[in-house]
């Protein structure tokens, strides 16, 4: 879980006896979380202000204001957090040798497509906003992601070579190739991969263009 160090504000409601209940640390993260969610999903991303997160969420902008400089920030901690849910870890640390490359392709797309089903089309939606907005921070963003899909996939190629598997040279754009399709697949067509796809999309486009091979 992400951690609520740093967060000393508290968010407050009435409960039954007229008391004033507080929510500190992981609470009000999450709180905020959600009321940040509930906004993009009902009135979109453009009408996300730290103003209105913290009206919903019950606590005080200086709050958000500690440990976020931009609802950009505060989106990206969210995927991070959700995709760590999801995971039980960093996706780069899961990466495991299964035997083949055809196991460890499956193995990754696997995890990855959870990312983007536990992340939700409303953050994802509120990235695609952004790089619209030609925001500058998104091409460091790209580069930062890119970079750790492009050394998650080398991982996966230095497992299949140590097994006597057959490699081909790929450029880095191949290598994030596996990621792209995922991605398109989520925000362009809206829809998850199957196990049957997911399957087709290693035999007949991933194994043969990183081993060389033809169907």
């Amino acid at each position: 879980m992400t951690s609520a160090r740093g967060i000393t504000g508290a968010t407050g409601s009435s409960n039954a006896g007229g008391n004033i209940t507080r929510k500190r640390g992981d609470k009000l993260i999450e709180s905020i979380y959600d009321a940040a969610i509930e906004i993009i999903r009902s009135e979109g991303y453009g009408s996300l202000t730290f103003l209105r997160i913290s009206r919903l969420a019950r606590t005080g902008r200086t709050v958000l204001y500690r440990r976020w400089a931009t609802p950009l920030d505060l989106i990206r901690e969210i995927m991070k957090y959700r995709s760590m849910q999801a995971l039980g870890g960093d996706l780069p640390d899961l990466i495991k040798d299964t035997g083949s490359l055809r196991g460890d392709l499956l193995y990754l797309l696997d995890l990855y497509q959870k990312i983007y089903v536990s992340v939700g089309p409303e953050i994802m939606n509120a990235m695609l906003f952004e790089m619209s907005q030609n925001n500058m921070r998104i091409p460091a963003i790209k580069n930062d992601i890119g970079f750790r899909n492009v050394e998650m996939m080398g991982k996966l190629l230095e497992f299949a070579k140590a097994r006597g598997e057959k490699i081909s040279p790929v450029s880095e754009k191949t290598l994030r190739l596996p990621f792209d399709l995922i991605r398109m697949s989520f925000l362009w067509e809206r829809q998850t991969m199957g196990e049957a796809e997911r399957k087709q999309l290693v035999d007949e486009i991933l194994l043969p263009v990183y081993t060389g091979k033809k169907l």
